[in-house]
């Protein structure tokens, strides 16, 4: 049987338990995945799992985890924003000493 390693967080989001699951390694033997994990403790994370590979639930926490690391893409009408709320900051400094 095949293991892997992962993390889980959880976050309190417009008054809801949100959680998160997040993959760390890849799945291995039961051995492995421990020391993995045992490793992974040693650096300081909290809420490290060793869990049984079911090929459907990884491949989903895959999926959940790569959209959450896609950055949305910057359009003009951000920079457009940008540039006028540095403009109005600019303008309503105090001057003087």
């Amino acid at each position: 049987m095949k293991y892997y390693v992962s993390r889980t967080d959880l976050e309190i989001v417009d008054g809801k338990l949100v959680g998160t699951e997040t993959i760390l390694t890849r799945p291995s033997d039961e051995k492995a995945a421990h020391e993995g994990a045992r490793r992974f403790r040693g650096l300081g994370a909290e809420n490290i799992h060793v869990c049984k590979h079911k090929p459907k639930r990884y491949k989903q926490l895959m999926r959940e985890q790569n959209k959450r690391r896609k950055e949305n893409p910057l359009t003009v009408a951000d920079i457009a924003q940008m540039t006028e709320q540095a403009e109005n900051e600019l303008n309503t400094k105090p001057k003087g000493g």
